[in-house]
């Protein structure tokens, strides 16, 4: 099975030549390359990776910059990202080893790059068990202070409305007040659930089929869902 790897390093030579490298590894599908700490989770969050190569600094004018490490601080609160191994790249090896510690990191690599040990490391990382198959068909929620198990296969759309979340299954509706649908999306993986508006994110495993001039999508239930005109075009390409 293909790995998806993210590269997050702010000078663009080493995002370049880490990318090629990476990308000659047999395992390795896609590679995406960011140089900031908002685009790198935004990215994690609209794909699913299985590798991080995290540059420590990613602002080199900012003697104090630490922005990589809060990235992966970040990563390590959205569930299906606790375990993934991540590559910190640094120049400093006392900010390396405070980071491998703090955030479990797979490993590090130093600037300058030794490029064949850069190689190992990275394919080393590249064998690192996936998320168990099974453990990512149950979607956990937390209602009234109690934490809920629900199967992915049971769950055919989730949608909010006035600051409340309502996850329609085939057994029942749950709603959650004061939910928000962002966060829920964090925990959700994105093989199953895609957004089609604002409002609405559906369970691929209950498409029956999509009206593209219409704009709606008809559920295997019978209802029909419309398309936010906004988000068509992002919509049927990640379809």
């Amino acid at each position: 099975m293909k790995r998806n790897v993210l590269i997050v390093e702010d000078n663009r030579v080493c995002m370049e030549a880490l990318a090629e490298l990476t990308r000659k590894c047999d395992t390795v599908g896609a590679v995406f390359c960011v140089d900031n700490r908002k685009d790198a989770y935004t990215c994690a969050m609209e794909n699913e990776i299985d590798l991080f190569l995290v540059d420590i600094i990613l602002d080199s004018g900012n003697i104090h910059d630490i922005s990589g490490f809060l990235f992966v601080k970040e990563l390590r609160e959205v569930r299906r990202y606790e375990f993934t191994p991540v590559i910190f790249i640094t120049s400093l090896v006392d900010e390396a080893m405070s980071a491998f510690h703090d955030l479990h990191c797979f490993d590090y690599i130093e600037k300058p790059f030794d490029w064949e040990k850069t190689r190992k490391i990275i394919k080393t990382a590249l064998k690192a068990p996936l998320c168990d198959e099974r453990e990512c068909s149950v979607f956990y929620y937390r209602k009234d202070g109690v934490l809920y198990a629900l199967n992915i296969d049971r769950m055919i759309y989730l949608e909010t409305s006035f600051r409340n979340v309502t996850i329609h299954t085939l057994d029942e509706t749950i709603e959650l007040p004061y939910a928000s649908l962002k966060n829920l999306m964090k925990d959700l993986p994105r093989k199953y659930f895609i957004q089609c508006s604002r409002n609405v994110v559906i369970n691929r495993l209950f498409i029956e089929y999509v009206d593209k001039v219409n704009r709606f999508i008809k559920l295997r239930n019978g209802e029909l869902i419309k398309i936010g005109g906004k988000m068509k075009k992002g919509f049927l390409e990640e379809l």
